[in-house]
């Protein structure tokens, strides 16, 4: 089951936009405060609350299965963290009302849900025929294996500035790796990962640490962006990562060295060859161009690059597909480095700007 489509209206930055996902891997870029990460967020309230309405979990685990309006509703606050539910509807004058829809597809059989959003926090779904969703994984722009120790525990009994994503990735690291030989996949996705790492993530007595030939190394010791990779080969090893899953990854590239960059964009392209869709949002050239060149040059790559950006006399942000980050006319990264080209030019004839 993959997320097709999904269509906002008075959504935080948004105004109006829709978004035509591809099933395999989806590249967001803009600038700061287009809504790159609140897509990410809302894709993974929206479908966790699904699944776990499903299981009938609720967002604690609860032992009556609760109404999926009530899930929805705690789901957004947890992650978002806003001071009230409303704040999250585009600010406008008077009382507004927020539309979100999100459309699924398996096998040609479409499954939807429509959620209202009043200003004053009343949160409604009035169509939903739901799909059966695998997990989702949000990822966030920090690594999470140093602060790993204690963190659950003290999630639960205390109030805690991180949202519910960091809590949520900590449970799917806590699962031990699967028993046995690799399966085919995950054998594929860990060894390059590994031997970038030079070893392997393991998790003893609720501690990480990177095990290497000549012994092991805590997390905290390791470089943060080793420690990153480390995170995603551990949850690949424990089979949180799975075929019709969902990974949500914010700017994967931060702390990264360029090397490590690309290796992140092959692991995007190989999770999503394994059915895992994935969302990337970024600021990153090179991860970018790694991405549309592999997305040209292997056929079954199914790839799509959006841009988010504010535009003169349009309100809210605006959306712009392409299926190759040159079919974007509002590519913030590309403007970023011609501005950086036009001043080296400008101190070799000796006159800067």
């Amino acid at each position: 089951m993959k997320l097709v489509r999904l269509e906002l209206e008075r959504f935080t930055a948004f105004e109006q936009a829709a978004f035509e996902f591809a099933s395999g891997v989806n590249v967001i870029i803009g600038e700061n405060g287009t809504g790159k990460s609140h897509v990410l967020k809302l894709i993974y309230c929206i479908s966790e609350s699904i699944r776990r309405h499903a299981t009938g979990e609720g967002l604690d685990q609860a032992v009556r299965k609760p109404e999926l309006v009530d899930v929805l509703a705690e789901t957004l606050a947890a992650v978002f963290q806003p001071d009230e539910l409303g704040r999250l509807v585009h600010r406008g004058i008077g009382q507004r009302k927020a539309k979100i829809r999100a459309t699924w597809l398996e096998d040609k059989r479409e499954s939807t849900i429509e959620v209202e959003l009043s200003s004053l926090g009343q949160l409604s779904i009035p169509k939903a025929s739901l799909p059966a969703l695998g997990r989702s994984i949000f990822i966030p722009t920090r690594e999470i294996l140093s602060i790993f120790p204690g963190f659950i525990s003290s999630y639960v009994k205390r109030e805690s500035a991180f949202d519910r994503t960091v809590y949520d990735l900590c449970l799917a690291l806590d699962a031990k790796p699967l028993r046995g030989p690799r399966h085919e996949i995950r054998a594929r996705l860990l060894e390059p990962i590994e031997d970038a790492l030079g070893g392997k993530v393991v998790n003893e007595h609720g501690r990480f640490y990177l095990k290497l030939s000549d012994g092991e190394m805590e997390a905290p010791l390791v470089a943060e962006g080793i420690r990153k990779l480390g995170m995603l080969d551990y949850l690949i090893a424990n089979g949180s990562l799975t075929e019709n899953g969902f990974l949500l990854w914010d700017e994967p590239e931060a702390s990264l060295n360029p090397r490590l960059t690309r290796l992140t964009g092959h692991i995007a392209l190989g999770l999503a060859s394994s059915g895992v869709q994935t969302w990337i949002a970024t600021h990153d050239y090179l991860l970018t161009s790694e991405l549309t060149l592999a997305s040209e040059q292997v056929a079954d790559h199914d790839t799509a690059f959006f841009a988010l950006a504010r535009l003169p006399g349009t309100e809210g942000t605006t959306v712009e597909r392409g299926d190759k980050l040159a079919d974007l006319q509002h590519n913030s990264i590309l403007k970023a480095l011609a501005d950086l080209h036009e001043r080296e030019e400008a101190l070799v004839v000796g006159h800067v700007p």
